[in-house]
């Protein structure tokens, strides 16, 4: 991908995380709260559902690959369970249980997850084979 892509790699990496982070969310809280499923399993079994067609629309359209590397898919996998391991690992250690406070945690917690999750896709998941 050349730096002339970068913006529009961007932006669609964006949307494609944004879209499954309110699809997971909504389905999460929608088990939890209407068919009375258990939080903590019903949390990881969305999450890890979404994490194949995640996948795959990341690298389709964020990143413009066809194909990927075999390693890719572990890969892409690793980095979401870092991110659900860190996100955890904040709100367990800084929560405060006060809405804006935690809510202000999980956001910061959640763009610097974007970051890493983008450039370790952009140099490492999904990088062009030379």
């Amino acid at each position: 991908m050349s730096k002339a892509h970068l913006p529009a790699s961007l932006l669609c990496f964006v949307l494609i995380g944004g879209a499954f982070a309110a699809l997971y969310s909504g389905l999460t809280s929608a088990l939890i709260s209407f068919a009375d499923a258990p939080a903590v399993a019903t949390n990881i079994a969305v999450y890890l559902g979404c994490i194949p067609p995640a996948f795959y629309c990341q690298r389709r359209f964020a990143f413009g690959q066809r194909q990927s590397r075999k390693a890719a898919f572990p890969l892409y996998v690793a980095t979401q369970v870092f991110g659900l391991a860190a996100s955890s690992s904040a709100l367990t250690t800084f929560a405060t249980k006060s809405f804006w406070p935690d809510t202000t945690l999980l956001l910061f917690v959640s763009a610097m997850i974007a970051i890493v999750s983008f450039l370790m896709g952009r140099f490492v998941t999904f990088a062009q084979t030379r």
